[in-house]
């Protein structure tokens, strides 16, 4: 027999086997013969319902096509050329003849009729059928098919599917269902504000909540949205229930029926805080109807509080499943978990299964479970599983019932489960629970003390209980006196116990179930002192392959112990990472070696990808493979997510100090290498000057030469902080190996720089040379070409134009020597500034753009502002105001996120500019103003716009 589905995406079926419907066009087809119930439908109708009014040429042949390719899928074994029996052509049209009650439509009228017959007798029983009959839509109906007939389609089975809904509501509050109705209506109000019988149906359920107040209150709104949205006063029933409500005339509804035995549940939690969110969709996935049973799973760390949600949640239910609630814990972190035929045992009996009839085996158990379920609404709560082998025999079997189960494990081989998983909470609601425990007034009266114990306590749930617990018996503590004791992190989980409720006996119970490798990653990954790490940095760490490095960290994921924040991410909850430490197991100074020679040996990979740095052999050797790059931009997408890690891993090996140290400097100096300090300059200048006062402590002088350098270049580009910079560069011992004499070159350009921006275009010249005389003896022409595009703007504000033209090019055929790009990037947008320098504004825009466009090829934000800020000069200088504001829009869009002050000064002085040849000058006050402050911290003279266009008359903008 055929069965045909509408309500929905259009489906067809023979028995069970579902039919190949073909593309939307033949759904189309199929549907709109469907909808018109064995009627004749001609060809032109069918054309314009599908096609719309304005059909393509050949839209009847396709027509023909797809009647003649459903006809073949509807009667497979009709012969050829033998008259069709279902899809019958009649005249130029077609007709499908189906018996009655083979669609869905046919379903839900059948059981609307049925509805209808119950509804005075029982009500109870109308109800039930409605849900099944909406359990009918699996969406929106003829999901995905094109035309205008579809479309009206959709919008009539739409309406019907509402009025169904508005028919069951009604039938929630006649049988004492009103506070489901009113949670259920909120939504549907929002969704539907004009649609009066909805706000009908929440004032009835409302004043039968005994919330008479807030009845006439949704009056209120329900007439304001009609007159301000169409115009019109409320209808008929709206005012009526309106005035029955003002004179308390609603008849009564029937009560509902107390709940019977099984009734296991444990007590709810008093003080339940937050959660609001994932409580109604857990509560909705639970009453949720359909044709099987519905199973939700809790997951999380322990102590999360997975049990308090799930059992908040059941109790919320509890009225939906009258046939009863069973309850099990599971045991699933104990050393000997619940058995499930003990389990089985436990419900058998609890339904009303005599000793003597319950099977002994766990097969005949789940068998005769299923059998007693069937035909009831139930809620099944299993806490605390341990893996799906211990639920899957306690599963029910037919829909009606749904189970509600928590587990640190991901339960990932059970079937058709929706999953929760659970995190900590915000640290607004563990405030608030902390409060609800102690009092407001306790907790009000040292709000910053609070604050602390609640970041301690990590947002915990069950460490805000235990410290709330502590305190509520202790009257004369105060909540700064457990801060304290919380502040030393050796000792803080000690402080997180109460009797025998401890947060360490949590974490324990989850660790104990771990494999040796699982627990020696465990261990040996929380010794960093990391936000987070990659699963390239676990593998460098563990001496694994990424891939079975992965498989651990996600078997940790799965069991609660470590959380994931990406695709290939992971990080410990800051309590997990406190427990972990204290099991013995791997080095501090190693686990911080392995990540440190991964970062190290991916630095050097970017370094070859941007292809300008030639020092990778100067470096301490790496094992790890590191992360590999294609070109700037991915650089500079690693940069941005690694940057936090990399500050850490400093500030550890500042702390750990040893052998670590030589390696932190040598990534330090990657960095300076590189001039990206990217978003956290700041963090990561501290975290330098940590490193270098070890360095010096422990007399690691190759490390120190390299962070004074690191430092130098960092807070000159990265902070402009020019002065300071150089306190770092200057009185570096002299160079003793290739090492120190490419740090010794880093240092001249970088104090050439700072010179220049001083206005000592000698020194800063002078200091080019002698970089230019190093680099010749290490021999590295790609350095050399850098160092000719860094003098070029030295020498083009001495005003030697001719010799700066000459440089330049030399700058550009050994940076295309060398595969230098930013050489070459730098040589051309400087070269073309002299040319803009000169009035040859027509060469120096070509070569203005084309700087542009290699920084966008290469993708490095720095690289893309410096050259979009001279482009901007460039343009201002050829009188393009609009063109030069514009790009130095651009220009500022890539500094404000690529960390140097000083080029972004630049580009606010120009787009002032711009602005004040517009008109604008409150805006180029506003851009001056903020170019000068910046100047002014670092210890410049404030631009002047007139130095834009003769730099050699004047102290030139740095």
């Amino acid at each position: 027999m055929l069965k045909f589905s509408v309500l929905g995406e259009v489906r067809a079926w023979r028995a069970d086997t579902p039919l190949d419907l073909g593309p939307p066009q033949r759904r189309a087809v199929l549907a709109a013969l469907l909808l018109r119930a064995g009627k004749a439908v001609t060809a032109a109708d069918l054309v314009e319902g599908i096609w719309g009014a304005d059909p393509v040429p050949r839209a009847v042949p396709a027509l023909r096509t797809h009647v003649a390719k459903l006809r073949r899928e509807l009667e497979p074994e009709r012969a050829a050329r033998s008259p069709a029996a279902l899809l019958v052509s009649i005249g130029d049209g077609y007709a499908l003849r189906i018996p009655p009650g083979g669609t869905d439509i046919d379903e839900v009228e059948a059981l609307l009729a049925r509805a209808a017959r119950l509804r005075e007798d029982d009500p109870a029983a109308a109800r039930d059928t409605l849900v099944a009959a909406l359990a009918h839509w699996r969406g929106p109906a003829l999901s995905g098919l094109p035309g205008p007939f579809a479309e009206r389609q959709r919008a009539r089975l739409e309406q019907w599917r509402l009025s169904i809904i508005e028919d069951r509501l009604a039938l929630d509050i006649a049988t004492g269902r009103s506070a489901d109705a009113v949670a259920e209506l909120g939504p549907l109000i929002e969704e539907f504000p004009l649609r009066e019988r909805f706000r009908a149906l929440l004032m009835t359920a409302l004043y039968h909540c005994e919330r008479q107040a807030d009845a006439l209150e949704e009056y209120a709104r329900a007439r304001q949205a009609l007159v301000e949205g169409i115009g019109v006063e409320p209808g008929p029933e709206l005012s009526a229930v309106h005035a029955h409500i003002l004179r308390a005339e609603l008849p009564p509804v029937a009560r509902p029926a107390p709940l019977r035995s099984p009734a296991q549940l444990p007590p709810d939690i008093a003080d339940f805080t937050g959660r609001s969110r994932l409580t109604a969709e857990i509560a909705e996935q639970l009453v949720s109807d359909g044709s099987a049973v519905v199973i939700s799973a809790v997951g999380g760390m322990g102590g999360v509080g997975k049990t308090t949600l799930a059992l908040h949640v059941a109790h919320r239910v509890r009225d939906r499943f009258p046939d009863g609630q069973l309850y099990v814990n599971l045991r699933g972190v104990d050393d000997e978990p619940t058995a499930p035929g003990d389990a089985l045992g436990g419900f058998l009996r609890a339904l009303g299964g005599p000793e003597g009839a319950i099977p002994s085996g766990v097969e005949d158990r789940a068998a005769q479970l299923r059998t007693m379920l069937s035909d009831k609404r139930v809620l099944l709560v299993l806490d605390n599983a341990r893996d799906s082998a211990q639920v899957r025999h306690l599963l029910p079997g037919t829909p009606g019932t749904a189970v509600l189960i928590t587990s640190r494990s991901t339960l990932t081989e059970l079937p058709a489960v929706r999953r929760t998983r659970l995190d900590v909470l915000e640290p607004g609601e563990a405030l608030t629970l902390l409060t609800r425990i102690l009092g407001a007034e306790r907790v009000r009266a040292e709000q910053d003390a609070a604050r602390a114990v609640i970041e301690q306590c990590a947002c915990l749930p069950l460490a805000v209980r235990i410290v709330g617990a502590r305190l509520a018996v202790r009257p004369r503590w105060t909540i700064a006196d457990l801060a304290a004791r919380l502040a030393d992190e050796s000792q803080r989980l000690d402080v997180l116990r109460t009797g025998d409720l401890t947060v360490e006996a949590a974490f324990r119970l989850g660790y104990a179930g771990l494999n040796p490798e699982q627990a020696g990653a465990f261990r040996a990954l929380a010794r960093a002192d990391v936000p987070d790490f990659p699963v390239a940095g676990a593998a460098a760490v563990l001496g694994l392959s990424v891939t079975r490095a992965e498989y651990i960290c996600e078997s940790l994921v799965d069991l609660s112990l470590l959380e994931t924040t990406a695709p290939g991410r992971y990080r410990y909850h800051d309590l997990l990472r406190l427990f972990a430490r204290r099991q013995p197991g791997a080095e501090e100074n190693a686990v911080l070696a392995g990540l440190l020679d991964h970062y190290l040996a991916s630095a050097k990979n970017l370094l070859g990808a941007i292809d300008y740095s030639n020092i990778s052999g100067l470096l301490v050797p790496t094992v790890a493979p590191g992360h590999r790059f294609t070109n700037g931009s991915d650089g500079q997408s690693w940069n941005d997510i690694e940057r936090p890690v990399v500050i850490a891993l400093l500030r550890q090996a500042a702390r750990l100090g040893g052998p670590v140290v030589a390696v932190a400097a040598d990534l330090a100096w990657i960095t300076a290498e590189t001039i990206d300090a990217g978003t956290r300059a700041r963090e990561l200048a501290e975290a330098l000057k940590a490193l270098l006062h070890t360095a010096v402590r422990d007399e690691c002088h190759g490390s120190v030469r390299r962070l004074r350098v690191s430092l130098g270049a960092l807070l000159q580009v990265g902070l402009g902080e020019v002065e300071a910079s150089r306190q770092y560069l200057c009185d570096i011992p002299p160079p003793v190996d290739d090492a120190g004499r490419r740090l010794q070159v880093l240092t001249e350009l970088l104090l050439g720089i700072a010179d220049r921006r001083l206005g000592n275009t000698a020194d800063s010249h002078r200091r080019f040379l002698e970089a230019m005389a190093l680099t010749r003896l290490l021999g590295d022409r790609s350095m050399e070409a850098w160092i000719l595009a860094l003098s070029l703007r030295t020498l083009c504000e001495s005003g030697r134009y001719e010799e700066t033209i000459a440089v330049a090019d030399r700058a550009i055929a050994l940076a295309r020597d060398s595969a230098n790009d930013l050489a070459l990037c730098w040589a051309t947008h400087e070269l073309a500034a002299t040319y803009s320098l000169r009035d040859d504004h027509e060469r120096a825009l070509e070569l203005g753009e084309q700087a542009v466009r290699m920084a966008q090829c290469n993708g490095v934000r720095l690289w893309e502002g410096w050259a979009r800020t001279r482009l901007a000069q460039i343009l201002l200088r050829a009188g393009r105001t609009c063109a030069a504001e514009t790009e130095a829009d651009h220009a500022l869009d890539r500094l404000a996120i690529a960390a140097d002050p000083l080029d972004r000064a630049r580009a606010l002085v120009l787009r002032a500019a711009a602005l004040t040849a517009r008109g604008a000058t409150r805006e180029a006050d506003l851009d001056a103003g903020e170019a000068a402050a910046v100047f002014r911290r670092a210890g410049l003279p404030p631009p002047t716009l007139s130095t834009l266009f003769n730099p050699a008359a004047a102290v030139p903008i740095a």
